[in-house]
């Protein structure tokens, strides 16, 4: 099911502040009511575990290729991953719980996409949308960064993030407790990041200082500003491989362009795709558009 955003109206005398620091979710692009959350189950014990591999390796045999083998054997033989939903609440040390979406039923090694959401917005959305785009045999660690004071009511908590250096920190620590969490089932590799405005304003930063961990990202209304020469050459240099640009607003399709062409010089493979035109949103026509271009930023993956 897909759940819309919902963007709170704030007063008029705080607009210009807020749209200057944060640098997204401007006043007059909201996406309709604020859906229901999710029914999302706290994280359950694991049951099974994976079975250990029988048998030694010859006396030929090399130590590391051995050792490779040994865990290729433990995630084959990973026992199914079972949870009590298909989104669970994981503890993250240091951090506000994040929301998964998990591979039920899952025998094997999963790829991690991480959906960080934009100002005034909820992990548990995201991870809702993704799961959708993605389909249900990945993992969608989406980190939750920081409530807002300003939220509708204690029963409908926004969040928002302090910084790309804190969010940084934040998926570091979410990944690593999603790892010890399942230990048999997350692929250890490269991680696919995905953004929503401020999101994706942020992994654009982090990103480029960080390409081996995430050298490919969807980014959605945001992040095309942040992609100077300088920024899309470490990129590239670090291990950075595509860039797709989703935008549902004219302006953030010529701005998404731009950026494009940077990245392309500098020798990423980057593109931009437009959804109908559908206002500042990740939900609906924008997510369809995500979802048809999302074999690109992933082809190639032998993770996916």
């Amino acid at each position: 099911m897909m759940l819309p955003v919902a963007l709170f109206t704030l007063s008029l005398a705080s607009l210009p502040l807020l749209a200057t620091a944060l640098g997204c979710d401007r006043p007059g692009r909201t996406a309709g009511p604020a859906p229901a959350p999710p029914n999302v189950a706290p994280a359950p014990a694991l049951e099974g575990a994976a079975q250990a591999a029988d048998g030694g390796a010859t006396p030929a045999a090399d130590a590391a290729g051995a050792a490779a083998g040994a865990v290729d054997a433990a995630a084959a033989a990973a026992a199914p991953l079972r949870a009590d939903g298909p989104f669970v609440e994981l503890p993250v040390e240091g951090f506000p719980s994040a929301m998964v979406s998990v591979p039920i039923g899952a025998t094997a090694r999963r790829p991690v996409l991480i959906a960080s959401h934009g100002n005034y917005d909820r992990p548990e959305w995201q991870c809702q949308v993704w799961r959708d785009i993605a389909g249900d045999g990945v993992f969608v660690l989406c980190p939750r960064g920081v409530a807002r004071s300003d939220s509708p009511s204690p029963s409908d908590v926004r969040f928002t993030y302090e910084s790309n250096a804190r969010l940084e920190q934040e998926i570091d620590a979410g990944l690593a407790a999603l790892r010890a969490r399942f230990p048999e089932h997350v692929d250890p590799g490269a991680v696919l990041y995905t953004g929503f405005s401020l999101g994706a304003i942020m992994g654009s930063a982090i990103a480029a200082r960080r390409a081996a961990l995430f050298p490919r990202l969807v980014l959605v209304e945001g992040g095309h500003d942040k992609w100077t020469p300088e920024t899309a050459k470490a990129f590239a240099d670090g291990g950075g491989q595509r860039v797709l640009f989703v935008c549902a607003q004219a302006g953030c399709g010529a701005a998404a362009a731009a950026a494009a062409a940077r990245l392309e010089k500098a020798g990423v493979l980057a593109r931009v795709v437009r959804s109908k035109e559908a206002g500042h949103r990740y939900d609906g026509p924008v997510a369809e558009e995500t979802k048809r271009a999302l074999s690109w930023a992933i082809e190639g993956d032998a993770a996916w």
